[in-house]
């Protein structure tokens, strides 16, 4: 019998192949589900925004519900740890009542280490 012949045949390649697969998004998810969303703040010069709050909304059946919040550094970098989503919307406020447009998450995966997109907030500055 040739081993080489029988191992290199589509009908063993494929599935193994599938297995390896399977194999390596699982270590990749074993690796990269600490449930952290990390992101900054921008004005609309591009500028960091400290003191924003960044609001994390679920989504539940018919709509989105405000579930946590985190505030922004002086370099406009906030971080929201140990979150067990895998959709959900973002949004930057400040106190003088500019916000960010929402910025919807979807994730790969549960819990997923998450970099999203800088919020801008909307008006002068």
């Amino acid at each position: 019998m040739n081993w080489r012949a029988v191992l290199t045949h589509r009908f063993v390649y494929v599935p193994l192949a599938l297995v390896a697969l399977v194999v390596a998004w699982n270590i990749h998810v074993a690796l990269d589900a600490d449930g952290v969303i990390e992101g900054t703040v921008r004005d609309a010069a591009g500028r960091p925004v400290a003191g924003a709050d960044v609001i994390f909304f679920e989504r539940n059946f018919v709509n989105y519900q405000e579930k946590f919040r985190a505030r922004t550094d002086e370099s406009g970098a906030y971080r929201f740890a140990d979150m067990q989503v895998h959709v959900g919307q973002l949004e930057a406020r400040v106190p003088d009542g500019r916000r960010s447009q929402r910025l919807q998450l979807r994730l790969w995966f549960r819990a997923q280490h998450t970099r999203a997109e800088p919020l801008v907030l909307a008006g002068a500055s």
